[in-house]
């Protein structure tokens, strides 16, 4: 391509091709690998498939009590568990079943099927089952009769088991129960479960008046049971917020969020990250139609089943809907709405705030219901929909719920007016994916030149602010290639800058390569704005003075273009003088009138100032950070990863590593390796100091070396004052004075480059390891309190005091901010200078009780025996025995369950 016109596809000359889209589905999904080993899938490692069979513990109160009726009061002859439709009835049944056999006593189970459930038939199937003389062809009472006789003279105990009896006609309930009264003073216990209020209470006050009956009514989930079924499907607890918005679109009823979760793994939006699961993107769960949550609502192919099914999209309707599913399954109206109220008594539906409008009880079954409707099915019920609403006949009070079905019904509807909804609606919605699919369809849908290539524009920034790049190339390269004269000046600087990004979100270097060599030359723009998109690709490479010297070379070309070139010229100039220290910050720092997006681009592209603006420091609330982290690589996985993720990789290694996490800690490190990311010497600082708490300080010497030396190869100057620091550490306890001297001499004359605070933290820190100077720790810990970052003054309060500097209240301080962040090793490291120092440990308890946990973090981690010794600073053998008083203290057998336990949710010591 060149600058002056658009290229027809095809043309040999354009350097603008789409990403590859042929990744392998291990680094499409890869993730965070639980430690200590990684687990795969036939998707990669983004989630384990869930157990059909795994026993759920979610009932285990209500399971306890009805073992002890079944097993210690031989005078209650039935137990009634009862519950709404999918709450877990047969659940607690079969977990029940099984205590009752490990106690060794004699079970059976009747079946009770949706026919033949009068009592002639239940009487015949428990003879059939129990061993008793047949019944069949019986009158119900004398059936029963005879029965009872049979039975009462067993002297062995035995529970039967019968599910769903709300089954048993209405009839017949009289006689069933007149048989359960003749049970008492047996040795025969009924547990029978029936859905809520669709059995015979007046027939069970007599047992109940006679004491004969134990009653458990199942109650809808909680949050903290949610969150025990999400880690028994993946072993993995859920991020922060799954479980509570699963148990609300789930209404707490265990069969739907069983459903839910197999659902969310058909759509491949599971991803575990770090040991916790996350849902990313929005497609919906997707379910099979022979899936058992449905069996109890209908027959398979009945009209009832294709009524759901079109309820599902079109119940937002209101009154509107039920004419319009009439025509979706080519039945009458009249016969629609009897099915409607069918639905409505058997507890599926609730009726709506208006006449005739009708909403599912459980919010998550009209969407797995939905993901049952075939390709045909959803583009007729959605032209039905949107036609509708179009003419006025239907609303909906949910804005995003036109979009939705503009989307679904494809091209069925007019093309245009669709594209401009689905823009106009795109630039308001918060959700990204979202937005993203809408603005995709308006590309589709458009044939207008001038609106499909603001529609294209629109995407890609949108994707880019969100971090998804690879979607938002995609747009970019389109519209660059087929519309370059419909876009204006800063669009197109724009799109240039998010096409390089994707490049680099591929994780393959080989098209950044290309294209700062000669693809720049050709790709749409004039020749300012290219000479600043080639600058940002040669940053996204490393190849920071390359980068420098383009723009400086054009300097007065792209401060005289326009507005947005300028900005971005600005933007990227000042990241590239911090990282190389060519200049001091009061001269890099200068007023920003860039636009917003402009400035949220170039933040989204990572091209902002690090050292001036903190970004190598560490984050004050650990777990927000690391939550947000977890979430972030989750969506990444989906949409590519970004090259200045170093900085967030680092902090979150930093963590683990503080938290006693160190193969959590080794795996972070591990994964940002296999990437290709900006300053990459940043991570040698974590991975230094991890080798540091495992004992191997030769090791960390030789890490924090070789990010030095990558450093120097990049031109780098921001992040290195860390390194030497570390190297100034170990010089002054394993090396010489004069070697440690000039590590501190090093860093002085880096802070004079940089200009930053954090750099003349650096300085000052290094002469109170060199030269044990109290002028400089005084000064370095009033510069700590300046920034008002308790983490970090904490750091450096450690510092300080591991060198035998610094009064008794900095140690209690730094204590206090380390136990708010939980940072296990730093706090045990401190314990030992306090009790050095005859300075009092506050909370004896509390104390055994962190050291007791940091030893159960690091065991399940996976650590040896001879590297927790070396972490905790104490012997081998010390650690065997305090094993094996942990373990029996807290009832665990081995590490392999004490680790199950602990990704599964479980708290690594038990209160």
């Amino acid at each position: 391509m060149n600058a002056t016109g658009p290229e027809t596809a095809g043309n040999t000359g354009t350097v603008l091709t789409p990403r590859p889209t042929h990744r392998s589905a291990d680094s499409a999904n890869s993730t965070f690998p639980d430690a200590p080993a990684r687990r795969t899938t036939s998707r990669g490692n983004a989630a384990r498939e869930p157990r059909a069979s795994a026993p759920s513990a979610v009932r285990g109160e209500v399971v306890d009590r009805i073992v002890d009726v079944c097993t210690h009061r031989p005078d209650l002859p039935l137990v009634m568990l009862t519950g709404p439709a999918g709450i877990g009835r047969s659940s607690v049944l079969a977990q029940a079943r099984r205590r009752i056999t490990d106690e060794h006593l004699a079970t059976a189970t009747v079946p009770m099927p949706r026919r033949e459930c009068d009592a002639a038939h239940l009487a015949a199937r428990l003879a059939d089952e129990l061993g008793a003389p047949p019944v069949r062809g019986d009158f119900a009472s004398a059936a029963f009769r005879r029965l009872s006789a049979t039975l009462a003279g067993r002297h062995e105990p035995l529970v039967v088991f019968l599910d769903d009896v709300h089954r048993i006609s209405p009839e017949s309930v009289g006689a069933a129960m007149s048989f359960l009264g003749a049970l008492a003073g047996t040795r025969i216990t009924l547990v029978c479960a029936a859905r809520t209020g669709t059995h015979d209470r007046t027939s069970l006050d007599s047992l109940r008046q006679s004491g004969l009956v134990h009653e458990e009514r199942l109650r809808p989930l909680g949050e903290s049971e949610v969150e025990r079924i999400i880690a028994e499907h993946l072993n993995a607890a859920p991020a922060p917020g799954v479980a509570m918005a699963l148990r609300n679109s789930c209404r707490g009823l265990p069969s739907v969020v069983h459903a839910a979760v197999e659902g969310y793994l058909a759509s491949d939006r599971v991803r575990v990250v770090d040991r916790r699961t996350h849902l990313v993107g929005d497609r919906p769960p997707r379910v099979p139609n022979t899936h058992p949550l449905f069996a109890d609502l209908c027959e398979p192919k009945s009209p009832t089943w294709a009524v759901l099914k079109t309820l599902a999209v079109l119940h937002p309707l209101g009154e509107a809907a039920p004419s319009l599913i009439a025509e979706c399954v080519s039945h009458g109206e009249d016969k629609v709405v009897e099915i409607l109220r069918g639905l409505a008594e058997a507890d599926v539906l609730l009726p709506g705030p208006r006449p005739n409008s009708w909403r599912f009880r459980v919010p998550m079954l009209a969407t797995l219901l939905s993901s049952c409707l075939g390709p045909f099915e959803r583009r007729r019920a959605a032209l039905l929909a949107v036609t509708a609403v179009w003419n006025g006949e239907a609303s909906c009070a949910d804005p995003d719920y036109l979009p939705e079905r503009l989307v679904d019904a494809d091209r069925l509807v007019d093309s245009e007016r669709a594209a401009s909804h689905l823009m106009a609606r795109s630039a308001s919605v918060a959700n990204g994916d979202r937005a993203q699919r809408w603005l995709s369809a308006a590309t589709k849908r458009t044939t207008d030149p001038a609106r499909r290539a603001a529609a294209l524009h629109q995407q890609a920034v949108s994707c880019a602010m969100r971090q998804r790049f690879g979607t938002a190339s995609d747009a970019a390269v389109l519209a660059l290639s087929t519309l370059p004269d419909e876009l204006s000046a800063d669009a197109v600087q724009q799109l240039q800058l998010i096409y390089v990004a994707g490049l680099a979100a591929d994780g393959d270097a080989s098209g950044l390569h290309e294209f700062v060599l000669n693809g720049w030359r050709s790709i749409p723009g004039d020749d300012a704005a290219r000479g600043v998109t080639r600058a940002a690709a040669l940053c996204l490479l490393n190849r920071w003075w390359d980068a420098h010297e383009q723009l400086t070379a054009e300097r007065g070309r792209w401060r005289a273009d326009g507005h947005g070139t300028a900005a971005f010229g600005q933007a990227i100039s000042r990241v590239v003088a911090s990282s190389l220290g060519l200049a001091p910050r009061t001269e890099r720092a200068g007023t920003d009138t860039a636009s917003p997006v402009t400035r949220l681009l170039a933040s989204a592209l990572q091209l902002r100032d690090e050292a001036e603006g903190g970004g190598t420091g560490m984050p004050e609330h650990w777990d927000e950070a690391l939550d947000r982290a977890r979430s972030t690589m989750a969506v990444a996985t989906v949409h590519g990863q970004t090259p200045g993720r170093t900085t967030t990789y680092r902090a979150m290694a930093t963590i683990l590593t503080a938290r006693g996490q160190l193969n959590r800690a080794h795996a972070v490190l591990d994964e940002a390796r296999s990437q290709h990311l900006m300053l990459p010497h940043l991570l040698a600082l974590p991975a230094a100091d991890l080798e540091s708490t495992l004992g191997a300080h030769d090791r960390a010497r030789t890490i924090a070396e070789g990010g030095l030396a990558r450093a120097a190869s990049d031109g780098l100057i921001v992040g290195t004052d860390d390194l030497w620091l570390r190297l100034a550490a170990w010089e002054s306890r394993h090396g010489t004075p004069a070697e440690a001297k000039k590590c501190a001499e090093r860093i002085e004359r880096i802070a004079e480059r940089l200009g930053t605070v954090s750099a003349r933290r650096n300085h000052l820190l290094a002469r109170v390891l060199v030269e044990h100077d109290p002028a400089a720790a005084k000064e370095v810990i009033e510069l700590a309190r300046t920034r008002r970052r308790k983490v970090e003054f904490a750091c450096t309060a450690l510092v300080v005091a591991e060198s035998g500097l610094g009064d008794p209240s900095l140690l209690r301080e730094a204590y206090q901010t380390f136990g708010g962040v939980d940072a296990l090793i730093p706090r045990a490291r401190l314990r030992q200078l306090m009790r050095a120092r005859t300075i009092a440990v506050p909370g004896r308890s509390a104390t055994l009780a962190e050291n007791e946990r940091l030893l159960a973090t690091l065991v399940t981690d996976g650590l040896t025996n001879q590297q927790v010794a070396v972490v905790l600073g104490t012997s081998e053998k010390s650690v065997e025995g305090r094993l094996t008083r942990f373990f029996q203290r807290t009832g665990y057998r081995s590490r392999a369950e004490l680790a199950t336990a602990t990704l599964r949710g479980a708290t690594a010591v038990p209160a």
